[in-house]
């Protein structure tokens, strides 16, 4: 019934968009065109759901494989086709409108006058409809791998003397099981180097939902170089939730493997717990929680846990995926914490950022940090717009990002 309903919704989208084709070029090769880039979009779709099923994979395991880019297409059009119809409906119920005034009131206007303003509605939502497919085409192929490094510089008073100048690099969500390009990510991984942090942070999100995503990776992020260490939190698709496991044991196989690989890449994952990275005599804290998320996410993250045997002198840094939780029990912690970094909303892959003018997605409605570095009551935040990518296998506007922060003494 539910695929009934979807094939008639998608078909009536389809008859009503083409409405606007046929009114402006009839049936000539432009409307021709457009019928065979539908057609070739879905039989790609249709074809690689067949192989799937012909060779009895697992379409959860290779759907970044075979099925992300015709589902992405299939999106894009229907994206551009509902642009299409929404204009064409509005027309249509002037339209309407117009009628029953005719009819009513017995006015006699030329029917050319609805001719020619179809014919306007219809330019004008073709041309609306078309700004964004270059971008999204630019996003799956190339936008996924626009790394940019963007660098901070935070002061603090009470950093020890011997931390000034002490640099970071935080990534997050790589998302092992959406990566493709080896070439691109070997880029990334020696960008990240390039940096010479003392430290490099992850804040969660290795896999999309299997540890097995990691292995073919494994060697690209064993290279990630730090003096003073690597260190990584889980996220809420680390824990292997959205995945159907035949038993318990079997996801707690899972997980145990996804911990084993992250440390023989030479992070130390940091579960509710902190570590001090000293120097001469002087430290910091690292502060690493499990998932904390508002709503339905998983709430394994432990502050309390997280933060015994420190005080409140200390200067801290704390890691944690998802921003809701700085915003929801961090911010009003007792504890005092100096950097909390976070990841997890990757921007949405999808919004206008124009630096000293613009910064929007529509992430912004669910998440009111969600990309980049705030300051409230004395605590920085800094909310990474992520390293891969996840559903939708590209970027448009929101790039993957390498954070760079360098702590400075006032």
């Amino acid at each position: 019934m539910r695929w009934t309903l979807v094939i008639i919704i998608i078909l009536s989208i389809e008859i009503y968009a083409f409405q606007s084709f046929k009114t402006l070029f009839k049936f000539n090769w432009i409307s021709k065109v457009y019928l065979s880039i539908n057609f070739l979009i879905y039989i790609f779709l249709f074809l690689s759901y067949l192989y799937l099923n012909y060779y009895s994979l697992n379409i959860s395991d290779l759907f970044y494989d075979y099925l992300s880019i015709p589902m992405a297409f299939l999106i894009t059009l229907l994206g551009f086709k509902l642009i299409i119809c929404s204009f064409l409906f509005f027309e249509d119920i002037v339209r309407v409108l117009t009628f029953s005034v005719k009819f009513l009131f017995s006015f006699n206007d030329s029917n050319d006058i609805f001719i020619q303003r179809r014919q306007f509605v219809s330019k004008i939502a073709l041309f609306l409809a078309s700004i964004p497919l270059p971008f999204v085409v630019y996003g799956i192929f190339k936008g996924r791998y626009n790394y940019k490094v963007i660098n901070y510089e935070l002061e603090f008073e009470d950093l020890p003397e011997k931390f000034d100048g002490f640099q970071l690099t935080q990534i997050s969500d790589i998302h092992c099981g959406s990566l493709k390009n080896s070439e691109e990510v070997e880029y990334a991984v020696n960008l990240i180097n390039k940096q010479k942090s003392d430290l490099v942070l992850f804040t969660g999100d290795f896999v999309n939902s299997k540890a097995n995503e990691l292995i073919k990776w494994k060697d690209v992020f064993s290279k990630i170089e730090a003096s003073c260490g690597k260190y990584s939190i889980l996220g809420n698709h680390d824990y292997g939730d959205y995945v159907s496991w035949d038993t318990k044991d079997e996801k707690k196989k899972n997980f145990n493997q996804l911990l084993n690989l992250q440390r023989e890449m030479g992070f130390k994952m940091l579960l509710n717990e902190n570590v001090k990275i000293s120097k001469e005599k002087q430290s910091i804290n690292i502060i690493g929680v499990e998932n904390w998320g508002k709503g339905g996410f998983k709430k394994n993250g432990d502050i309390d846990k997280a933060c015994q045997g420190l005080n409140n002198e200390s200067f801290k840094i704390i890691m944690t995926h998802d921003p809701s939780h700085w915003e929801k029990k961090l911010l009003n912690h007792q504890t005092h914490f100096h950097l909390t970094l976070s990841g997890h909303t990757h921007g949405m892959q999808f919004g206008i950022e124009i630096p000293g003018w613009i910064k929007w997605s529509p992430i912004k409605w669910a998440y009111k940090y969600w990309a980049g570095l705030y300051l409230e009551k004395g605590q920085y935040l800094n909310v990474n717009r992520g390293f891969g990518v996840l559903a939708f296998p590209g970027r448009v506007g929101i790039w993957p990002e390498i954070t760079v922060i360098k702590l400075k003494k006032i």
